[in-house]
């Protein structure tokens, strides 16, 4: 296995259970950008992970690089939007324990891969 789909395996166990963190505190009621029924949430976190899995779990998938390296750039981001908001509320928001660990494990993957 490459230093890629190491990181990117890592980055989808953090995600997997980032995932669950948001769905027990309440993410749909709470995020800045609108409210949405429970459901909804779920399942878009259901095919998102599933999505990602897929792209896991199929050798041949074509672009598949390309999909593993967009993926731990998305967590990334997902982790520093998790801070900022967390910054303008001063309180706990749905995600903010596993959040920071996406910003970690995309800085180890790049200064691994890339410095």
């Amino acid at each position: 296995m490459d230093l890629l789909q190491q990181f990117f395996l890592l980055s989808l166990l953090v995600q997997l259970i980032h995932s669950i963190e948001e769905l027990s505190t309440g993410f749909h009621k709470k995020w800045y950008l609108f409210k949405m029924p429970f459901w909804i949430f779920l399942a878009f976190e259901l095919s998102f992970s599933a999505f990602w899995i897929m792209v896991l779990l199929l050798p041949n998938l074509p672009h598949k690089v390309y999909l593993q390296e967009f993926f731990l750039v998305l967590m990334f981001a997902n982790g520093i939007q998790h801070l900022v908001w967390w910054g303008n509320a001063k309180k706990y928001i749905p995600g903010l324990i596993t959040a920071p660990i996406h910003i970690l494990v995309f800085l180890i993957f790049y200064f691994k891969a890339f410095i």
